[in-house]
């Protein structure tokens, strides 16, 4: 099969590699598209080389394993991207990332979707109901990264929401925002293009900068840009007794003045990754049309176009979702 593996300096080539063949708790798709994210950014340097990235894809079943008894050939599926063991207290309370023996699909551990075909364990896999675009699969992902942030923040009808960053983390919680019944949904981000999307996501005001936000105006704060610096203002924007959640990935360290949340009793919490059950609700969401994905969705490349999406992705200020179709 034709497949992008990382080579040296993160840089991906794409090559002829053996096609892989399920085990018999798995199931072989052949996969109709792939996103990229930013995660896949700062990873593909640390990856050693010959990995197959990749770990937003949805395809369909070709093949099933021996001892899997609840697929079908013909079958379109979304993977979540973590193969855990199912047996431990983080697997049988739904919060699979956490397991000890988890491994990512797509970031190092089993060979995702910037491939032909990708063999998964069948627990992962998610059946795309009928009604739903089997080529948008790849968009329960990041759904799901945005379910799981509302989640976290206990977001619910009535909740005046800031939302700081539009990307896709922000767009997707701006999406579970409007769909949970918030009331007001202000967006945050430096970027014109960014904000403008932001209103079609849900948004009812937007701002260029986390210092134009109404200070204690909020009962709940996503933090979706994971740039440091910004947890301080956050909480200056909630409430009393309002919930500060984390969602964005910086890096860098970061400090913070502990005495306006301690006086203002805010709750701050952090959200990664999702649950099963997070992307059987993108998927139940996605079939009823509560959500529509396709807005998220920018444009499709070949696989041999990766690194010049890649490269596209990491100097544009979008919002949108590129997708490889290997």
């Amino acid at each position: 099969m034709r497949a992008a593996v990382v080579g040296p300096g993160g840089r991906f080539e794409v090559i002829s590699v053996p096609d892989p063949s399920p085990k018999p708790d798995e199931l072989l798709i052949r996969v109709a598209a792939c996103g990229l994210c930013g995660s896949d950014i700062k990873t593909a340097p640390i990856m050693p080389e010959g990995s197959i990235m990749g770990h937003e894809f949805s395809g369909e079943v070709i093949a099933v394993g021996t001892d899997v008894t609840d697929w079908t050939v013909g079958s379109h599926a979304a993977v979540l991207p973590a193969a855990s063991c199912g047996r431990c207290e983080w697997c049988t309370s739904g919060y699979v990332i956490h397991c000890p023996s988890a491994r990512m699909v797509g970031l190092g551990g089993i060979a995702g979707g910037f491939a032909g075909l990708a063999s998964v364990p069948a627990a992962t896999a998610f059946l795309i109901p009928p009604g739903v675009d089997p080529a948008l699969g790849p968009l329960v992902e990041p759904f799901a990264v945005g379910l799981h942030t509302a989640s976290t923040a206990s977001l619910a009808a009535g909740d005046d929401v800031l939302v700081v960053g539009a990307g896709t983390v922000g767009l997707t919680t701006m999406a579970w925002a409007r769909a949970r019944g918030a009331r007001r949904i202000t967006a945050v981000d430096p970027v014109e293009i960014r904000r403008a999307t932001a209103q079609s996501f849900g948004a009812t005001d937007v701002l260029a900068s986390l210092t134009e936000a109404e200070a204690g105006a909020y009962s709940v704060v996503a933090e979706c840009a994971g740039k440091p610096g910004l947890l301080d203002g956050c909480v200056a924007a909630a409430r009393p007794r309002g919930r500060v959640v984390m969602a964005g990935v910086a890096l860098e360290p970061t400090s913070f003045s502990t005495v306006r949340a301690l006086m203002k009793e805010v709750s701050i919490s952090f959200a990664v990754y999702y649950t099963p059950a997070d992307f059987r609700a993108v998927l139940a969401a996605f079939a009823s049309g509560q959500l529509d994905p396709a807005p998220l969705e920018s444009r499709r490349v070949d696989l041999g176009r990766l690194n010049e999406a890649f490269d596209d992705l990491a100097r544009t200020a979008t919002s949108a979702k590129t997708l490889i179709e290997p």
